[in-house]
């Protein structure tokens, strides 16, 4: 049985303090995933979340370049 991995999810709201989510129909999952696909990163969106599954064999600057991708991606997905 394994027990080595990562699993890591963000969810993408207009508000913070209140959780209060974007409208779905602005897919800003989904920016982000193609963002990351451009960037050579694939971030799975679910609606306005996104998760990290990386490999269990992923070394840290990989790891770095996931979350750089990311960074940027929800940057731009969150802007007005």
């Amino acid at each position: 049985m394994r027990q080595t991995g990562l699993i890591a999810a963000i969810e993408l709201v207009v508000e913070k303090r209140a959780r209060l989510p974007f409208p779905t129909k602005d897919r800003r999952g989904l920016r982000v995933f193609l963002h990351g696909l451009e960037r050579g990163a694939i971030l799975r969106p679910l609606g306005n979340i996104v998760y990290f599954m990386p490999p269990y064999v992923v070394s840290t600057e990989e790891i770095d370049h996931l979350v750089d991708v990311a960074i940027e991606g929800i940057e731009l997905a969150v802007k007005a």
